[in-house]
Order: structure tokens, then C-alpha cells, then sequence
């Protein structure tokens, strides 16, 4: 990776000032302001919260080591001195560090400074350790990962993974094969013990990534993990533009990739994300307002698309029945309702927008308003921000927040508004979620009247949709709504009907982990509405600010990220993988004796009947999920369609899509369930 200076303001929240000039030579080396006195030296610790609890004391500890060049022996990993280093010998085998702790800890996180005598800027610093795995042991023998990845490949800083806690009394290091690598300082992390309990879940392992996920989506062919932050892995302000740092996790390799975009001319923090009907991901504005950049997942590659004609961040955009694309709001970029894009923008706001993936065209339909979607947030830039959008039948989109006003936009000629009413019970709820959990069943929950520095709320309600036009019905899902109060959170919708719930915070503080609640929670839909809240399995990672969840092929689900502030101490280079209950045994052991779907019909078109072999007999009641993307509580691509299975012949059975626009175009993924047991998916792709 290289990461570029550009000299700006530095509008970090709770963030301490600094000179420019202190600033720029830091941010040069790949650093950041942040530093730690270790072993005898200032650390750069880019910003990072520490795992949770306490360093274990090292005096007791026994160290081996795979190999070692002579005069850096493997103790020297651990002698309170960042002067001197282990260092391994060259080998074509896997380089290991392995820590007896002398007794059996709770064990849930392991720092590493790599070797402090290199001063080069932007180059890789001798014998770093990039790709790695930790595995844990009680006996020695037999070994647990908890957390792999890649490390970012720049800069003295200090590296850490955090993972679930689980008693161990060793801990181990490991690194592929490579020339040789180097450790100036290790230390490993204990904290109290959070008893397993697969009833309400189970998290594990930690994957960590060269960068701070605030952005990702789910590849629908290879099933990899796109994620982004923004010109740098880990700040957003003093973009020079025109770049971005992504980094694409493989579940089915245990691998993580980093790769530096720069040939669209877009850094692309901040945007609107949707997936179009061939899988392909639509990243639009953000840092550099206007510029379009797509994800092409066949190729796995980025191209350059046509800019938008509003200048937009923090906009909403949502795939239409037939297959364009709708953009909406967006005043972070680009100016307050558009005002440096000229007096007619600044005049009509930031109105509704189509992109046609065919043509690569972007058309203004200024009669879909967004002034009707405003909140009543006091920064009037916030106003128009992350929009709760739909797509819906006959090219309709319905809006059901964060603003307490819901509304129909139609996207014909030059499109409409029309009222469907308030959210009851409900205010302005800023960075709040919204879930399509059926076929026109929203779950709505939590948020703040405000996007920042707002108490959240509890609020919990089911929006129901029919006809486009039609006022739509408020319920409330739940007696009392959530257990916790959550902004900043994200969730995914399960392949049984439930939604997981996870992260947040009491009141809404950018780049401070204030409030935060380490236990998720679950709603489970009731059988005649209403429906509860189900706390699940506490977690071990802050979860804020700039973090995300997307539901993966497997049904389990992938939650990262938090941070991306500089010198904030809030950074979260990682993502964890949750498993819901419906996976577990009750010993905790993963179910092998899930349904498998033999195969199904691959493509269809809204109304088609899908054709599915399975391995056995299933449950009537199925699931296809519609991929998600992700950024800022915002995931408009998710929804889930109950379908009902017909028996069509032994293991033989088939199900209707239901109509254009419920069912967007794109890739979903299809679950058949066995006692509440889901397969793991297959794909359907629905066509225009």
C-alpha cells in the first residue's frame, strides 16, 4: 500500500489537535499521532482500543520458536525492550511463536510490534509479519484458531488481534512460510470469562484486516467479503481524492486481500451502495462526490462509471423493479441540499436521481423531493442523511425513515411524492436500522432525533406495506421495544425470519466508545404480529461508529469495523463471524446434519416457478435473501421473501418468486430449513 498527504482540517470529534507539519510527517511514515511507551520506545499504536481486560505478566512464561538467527534468540520477544527482536531463520515451512503462560488463562487478544530499526517511509519495515493465524490450547496438543488475516503491510506500529474470550494456557503465533520475520515485543491479553451458551449463539473466529471496514457487500459468485474504508486504512479527512483501500476477505480461503483502487478517481467513504441485478456493486459519491465506481464481481475488478449529476454523501440508493437504480438525499458531500452544485440544485435540494446500469446514465427526476424526508436533526447538513429506502413494485420506492415522516417515491417521467403517512409511536430516528424481514413486513428499531451527541432509543415497531401510494400500517414489535438503547448499530435479517441485532450505543458519539453494549440481541416475529426481543451471546469487541454486518452464504453472519478516525483510540482493523443458535449443538459444536440443497433453477425472472432437489425432506417455509451491502447502519440491498414449497417428487420441490419489485432483481440467496435448521445457500438469481 502507499497512502498520500494532503494538508486540510482535521475534523476528528473528540480528537486532540495537532500541528499540520506533525501531522503530515506522521501520517507520511503510514502512523498516526497515537504512541505508547514500549519496551523502552514510543510505539505507534494507529489508534487502536486495546483488547479488553489486562496484559498477562510475562515472567512466568515459556517461549519456543520455529527457528531463530543467531543473536535474537525467542526470549528477546518478551525482555521489555523493543531495541532487540526475535527474528527467525529463513524457512520454507510455517514460522511459529509458541507461549506457554504457565497456567491456564482467560485468554482474548495478542498485540505484536514488529522490529522498530527500520525508518524508511512507506516501505514494508524488515521482517514484518503480515498474514498470520492465533490458535489457542489447554494441553498443547490440540489447537483452536481464533483469529487469522492480514495485517496492513506499512509503518512501526504496534498489531493486535482481539477474539472471544476461552481459557488457555498456550497461545501461538504462526506466519507462512517467508524469508524470515521479526517480533520487537509480544504481548497477550486476559479478561473475565463469558460462559458459552449455544442458545443464544456463539462468536468466533476474529478476521483481521489491513484496514478498517466502514463499507462492505458480499460477493454473490465467489461469496468473499468486500470491504472498503477510504483513501487511508485507517483516517478518512485530508482525502487528496481519486482513491480507496479495500481489502477482500475469501471465507472458503481463510484469506484476506488488500488492494489500493485507484484507477476509478474515487475515494469512496461515505457512499450509497446497491447491487444491480447482474451482482454487480454501485458504490456512488461520498469524499469525491459525484463519482460512480463498480465492483464487477465476475471479474472481481473495479471500473469507472459515470458520475452522478447531484454531488452527494451519505445518500441513500436502492435497485428498482426494473433494474436502475435510485439515489436520494446526501448533503454530507457536496454541500447543504446541493448548494455547491449551482442555484438550481441548491434550489430543488438533493432530489432523486436514476442510474440506468445499461446505458451508464444518470437522469435528475426532481419530482421524487427530499424535502419530504427531512428530519428535524439541528445540523441541517445531517437532514437528509442514510434514508430507510425500498424498492417496491412498478418502480415505486417506499422510505420509511430515519425521519418520522414515511413516503412513496415514484420514479417515472420525472418522478412523485406521496405521503404514506408517520411512523406512530416513533421520532426522528438518525442512524437507526430497517429490516424487510417478509414481504412487506419492516422492522424499524432504535436511532436518535438527533445523528450525534443524542440520547437513542429503545423504539421498536413493524412497518407493513402493500399497494405504492397507499398509507402504510405502524405496529409495535415487542411490548416494550429493544433491551438496550442502540444508534451506531447494524443487523441482518436470518434465513428462519428473525433479525440480528448488533453493536451501538447509548448516545450517539462518533469515535467514542462510550455506552457501548457488547450483548446483541435478536427479534424473533410473532405469528399474529408483535413478536420479542431475545438477548443473545455477549461479545467481546466495540461495535460503533462506522461499523457493519452482512449475512454470509453459510447463514452466519460477518460483523466488523468501528472507527477510521485518526487519532481517535476507537480503530477496529477486523471483522468476527457470529453463528446464530439455529446452527448449534447443544454442546456447542457446529451441526453437521443440516439440509442440503442438491441444486436449483440458477435464474428466473419475478413470477417464475424456482425448481429445488434436496438431500431429504424439509420444512414448507423458506427463505430467499437478497445479498446485502453496507455502510453506516444503511443496508437497502437485504430483504427476505418467505416462499412456501410445494412437493414436487421425492426430495423434489418448487416455489413461485413473487412479483417484480417485492422481489428486486439480483442474486439472492435460497435457504430450505429442516426443523428450523437452514442449508447453506444456494443462488437464484431474479432477472428483469
Amino acid at each position: 500500500m502507499k497512502y498520500r498527504w494532503h494538508a486540510g482540517a482535521f475534523l476528528l470529534g473528540t480528537a486532540t489537535a495537532r500541528s499540520l507539519r506533525e501531522l503530515e510527517s506522521l501520517y507520511l511514515e503510514g502512523t498516526t499521532p497515537d504512541t505508547a511507551r514500549i519496551g523502552g520506545q514510543d510505539v505507534p499504536t494507529l489508534s487502536q482500543a486495546l483488547p479488553q481486560g489486562q496484559p498477562i505478566d510475562r515472567s512466568g512464561w515459556q517461549l519456543q520458536c520455529s527457528t531463530v538467527q543467531s543473536g535474537h534468540d525467542c526470549d528477546q520477544a518478551v525482555d521489555d525492550s523493543t531495541n532487540t527482536f526475535w527474528q527467525s531463520a529463513a524457512s520454507s515451512d510455517a514460522q511459529t511463536i509458541t507461549v506457554n503462560l504457565g497456567q491456564e488463562r482467560v485468554v482474548n487478544g495478542l498485540t505484536m510490534v514488529p522490529r522498530q530499526e527500520t525508518k524508511e517511509e512507506y516501505e514494508k519495515p524488515a521482517n514484518l509479519i503480515t498474514k498470520h493465524q492465533i490458535q489457542l490450547s489447554t494441553d498443547g496438543e490440540n489447537w483452536n484458531e481464533v483469529s487469522y488475516g492480514t495485517w496492513w503491510d506499512t509503518g512501526k506500529a504496534q498489531r493486535m488481534s482481539s477474539f472471544q474470550p476461552q481459557k488457555a494456557k498456550y497461545v501461538r503465533l504462526s506466519a507462512p512460510a517467508t524469508d524470515a520475520i521479526a517480533i520487537a515485543d509480544l504481548q497477550v491479553y486476559e479478561t473475565k470469562f463469558i460462559p458459552p451458551n449455544p442458545a443464544l449463539g456463539a462468536w468466533g473466529p476474529t478476521i483481521d484486516l489491513p484496514l478498517v471496514p466502514v463499507a462492505g457487500a458480499v460477493d454473490p459468485i465467489s461469496g468473499a467479503v468486500v470491504t472498503w474504508s477510504a483513501w487511508g486504512y485507517n483516517i478518512f479527512v485530508g482525502s487528496p481524492g481519486g482513491d480507496t483501500q479495500t481489502a477482500t476477505w475469501y471465507p472458503k480461503k481463510n484469506s484476506v486481500s488488500p488492494r489500493d483502487v485507484e484507477e476509478t478517481h474515487h475515494d469512496m467513504f461515505c457512499p450509497g451502495i446497491s447491487t444491480d441485478e447482474n451482482g454487480k456493486i454501485v458504490v456512488t459519491g461520498g469524499t469525491d462526490q459525484s463519482r460512480t465506481s463498480i465492483y464487477n464481481t465476475t471479474v472481481e475488478n473495479w471500473f469507472e462509471a459515470a458520475a452522478m449529476n447531484i454531488e452527494r454523501g451519505y445518500q441513500a440508493t436502492s435497485t428498482l423493479s426494473d433494474g436502475r437504480i435510485f439515489a436520494i438525499g446526501g448533503s454530507f458531500s457536496g454541500g447543504v441540499g446541493g448548494a455547491d452544485g449551482g442555484e438550481r440544485v441548491a434550489a430543488q435540494g438533493k432530489d432523486g436521481e436514476i442510474y440506468d446500469p445499461i446505458a451508464d446514465e444518470w437522469t435528475e427526476i426532481l419530482g421524487a423531493k427530499v424535502s419530504a424526508m427531512l428530519t428535524n436533526d439541528i445540523r441541517t447538513y445531517r437532514q437528509d442523511n442514510h434514508g430507510w429506502l425500498f424498492a417496491w413494485a412498478n418502480g415505486t420506492v417506499f422510505q420509511a425513515g430515519p425521519s418520522k415522516a414515511m413516503n412513496w417515491y415514484g420514479t417515472s417521467g420525472n418522478g412523485t411524492t406521496t405521503s404514506a403517512g408517520d411512523r406512530t409511536g416513533d421520532d426522528d430516528a438518525m442512524c437507526g436500522n430497517a429490516v424487510m424481514y417478509d414481504k412487506g413486513k419492516i422492522l424499524y428499531f432504535g436511532g436518535s432525533p438527533n445523528y450525534d451527541n443524542s440520547t437513542a432509543t429503545i423504539n421498536a415497531g413493524i412497518i407493513t406495506i402493500d399497494q405504492p401510494g397507499e398509507s402504510a400500517s405502524v405496529e409495535k414489535a415487542g411490548v416494550d421495544g429493544m433491551h438496550y438503547k442502540r444508534t451506531f448499530h447494524s443487523s441482518v435479517v436470518l434465513p428462519d425470519g428473525s433479525v440480528f441485532v448488533n453493536g451501538g450505543q447509548d448516545v450517539g458519539l462518533p469515535f467514542d466508545e462510550s455506552g457501548a453494549h457488547l450483548t446483541p440481541e435478536r427479534f424473533i416475529p410473532g405469528a399474529n404480529g408483535g413478536g420479542e426481543w431475545i438477548e443473545q451471546q455477549k461479545n467481546s469487541i466495540v461495535r460503533v461508529y462506522h461499523s457493519l454486518s452482512l449475512l454470509l452464504q453459510d447463514g452466519t453472519v460477518f460483523t466488523g469495523g468501528g472507527g477510521l478516525c485518526g487519532n481517535c483510540s476507537a480503530n477496529h482493523f477486523d471483522g468476527q463471524i457470529y453463528t446464530p443458535p439455529y446452527l448449534l449443538n447443544d454442546d456447542g459444536t457446529v451441526k453437521t446434519d443440516r439440509p442440503v440443497i442438491k441444486n436449483a433453477t440458477p435464474e428466473v425472472k419475478s413470477g417464475d416457478t424456482v425448481e429445488v432437489t434436496t438431500d431429504g425432506d424439509v420444512d414448507e417455509r423458506a427463505s430467499i435473501i437478497r445479498y446485502g451491502s453496507a455502510t453506516h447502519t444503511v443496508n437497502t440491498d437485504q430483504r427476505r421473501l418467505a416462499v412456501k414449497l410445494t412437493k414436487d417428487g421425492s426430495n423434489k420441490y418448487k416455489f413461485q418468486i413473487p412479483e417484480a419489485g417485492i422481489a428486486q432483481p439480483g442474486y439472492y440467496m435460497l435457504f430450505v430449513l429442516k426443523d428450523g435448521v437452514p442449508s447453506h445457500s444456494v443462488n437464484v438469481r431474479v432477472s428483469v
